[in-house]
C-alpha cells in the first residue's frame, strides 16, 4: 500500500532549504498519481512541482531525472528539473527521494480541439525520433509479457479467458523488424497540460518511459486522447495520425498493426487494472475500472480494417 507525505510549514522548509528557495508563499497537494505525492508550490522565485516518490529508489529516481534532461536538451518541451543547492537532481526527504520540477501553465482535460490534437501528434513524432538512453527499460511494466500473470490469481475468470484470447489476436501482429523507439507508453489525457490561451499542449510523467514499438504509443495516446464513451473517435484520431506522419511517416507493416497495437494498449491499461484493483492493491470502489479499458479494447477490435486503414 502506498504511504503518502503529508508536508506541514516546518517540513516545507526543510525541503527547501536544498534548494536555497526560503520565501515559499503556498502549497498545495495535487490529487491523483499511486506511486507519487505531488505539491503545487508557489515561490516568491516562480511556480513549482514537487514529487515525493513514495515507491522508487534513488536509482529510480535519479534515472527519471536524467530521462527529463535527455528530453529537454533534445529540445522535447516538458517539465525541466531544478538542482538542488548542492548541483545534484534528486533531494529527500524522509529517506524518500523527490523531484522538484518547473511548473506549466495549463489544465488537464479529455477534450483537445483538432489543432491541439494536430500539436499531440507532432510531440509524439519528435519524441519518437530522440534516441533512447541505455537506461531505459526495454520491456513494457505491463506488456504482452505480463499477460500470464492473471493465470495465477483468477484462472478462470472472464476477464482471464477474454485476455487470453485477445493476446492471440496481438501476438499475431507483432514482428521483430517493427521499428522501435523511445516512447512514453501512457499518454492519457491527464497526462497532458492543455493550455487553452495558447493552444500547446505539453506531454507530461514519463514514469514508464521504455524502448519498444512506437505503433504501442500511437496506440495508446489515440485510446487515452480520442476514446469517448468507451469507443475510439476516429475523426480525432485522423488530426493525430496526420500531424504525427508529416514529420515521421509510417511503414506500410506498421499501418497495418497500428488497429491491432491501439486494442494492445487498451487491453494492456485493462490488464494493469485488473491486477492492481483487484489483487495488488485492492480497491472495492476501483475493481471493475479495468472494465472501461476492456470494451475500449473490443470496439477497436471490431472496426473493420479497411475503415480504419483510411484514417492513416
Amino acid at each position: 500500500m502506498v504511504h503518502y507525505t503529508i508536508l506541514n510549514d516546518t517540513s516545507i522548509k526543510t525541503i527547501f532549504d536544498q534548494y536555497n528557495i526560503d520565501k515559499i508563499l503556498e502549497y498545495k497537494a495535487l490529487s491523483g498519481g499511486s506511486e507519487n505525492t505531488n505539491y503545487r508550490i508557489k515561490a516568491s522565485e516562480g511556480e513549482y512541482i514537487l514529487t515525493i516518490c513514495e515507491q522508487k529508489s534513488v536509482t529510480e529516481a535519479t534515472n527519471l531525472a536524467r530521462l527529463l534532461i535527455h528530453l529537454n536538451e533534445n529540445k522535447f518541451k516538458t517539465s525541466q528539473i531544478i538542482q538542488t543547492e548542492k548541483g545534484e537532481w534528486v533531494g529527500d526527504f524522509e529517506e524518500k527521494p523527490l523531484l522538484l520540477k518547473s511548473y506549466i501553465k495549463g489544465i488537464i482535460t479529455s477534450d483537445f480541439s483538432n489543432l491541439q490534437m494536430e500539436k499531440l501528434g507532432s510531440d509524439l513524432a519528435t519524441l519518437h525520433g530522440i534516441e533512447a538512453p541505455d537506461f531505459v527499460p526495454r520491456q513494457l511494466g505491463y506488456g504482452i509479457e505480463h499477460f500470464q500473470e492473471v493465470q495465477t490469481h483468477a484462472p478462470d475468470s472472464l476477464f482471464t479467458k477474454w485476455l487470453m484470447q485477445t493476446t492471440d489476436y496481438i501476438q499475431s501482429f507483432i514482428q521483430d523488424d517493427l521499428p522501435k523507439a523511445l516512447i512514453h507508453s501512457d499518454i492519457f489525457y491527464n497526462n497532458i497540460i492543455a493550455n487553452q490561451e495558447t493552444g500547446q499542449v505539453t506531454i507530461m510523467d514519463f514514469e514508464e518511459t521504455t524502448y519498444y514499438y512506437r505503433v504501442y504509443d500511437i496506440g495508446m495516446t489515440l485510446v487515452g486522447t480520442c476514446t469517448f464513451d468507451r469507443k475510439l473517435n476516429l475523426e480525432k484520431a485522423q488530426h493525430l495520425l496526420n500531424a504525427y506522419q508529416a514529420k515521421n511517416p509510417l511503414g506500410q507493416q506498421e499501418k497495418n498493426a497500428l488497429q491491432a497495437f491501439t486494442a494492445y494498449a487498451a487491453t494492456a491499461t485493462a490488464f494493469w487494472r485488473y491486477m492492481n484493483f483487484n489483487f495488488v492493491r485492492p480497491d472495492e470502489a476501483e475493481k471493475d475500472r479495468y472494465k472501461e479499458m476492456q470494451d475500449v479494447a473490443i470496439h477497436v477490435m471490431k472496426i473493420p480494417k479497411q475503415k480504419f486503414l483510411s484514417i492513416l
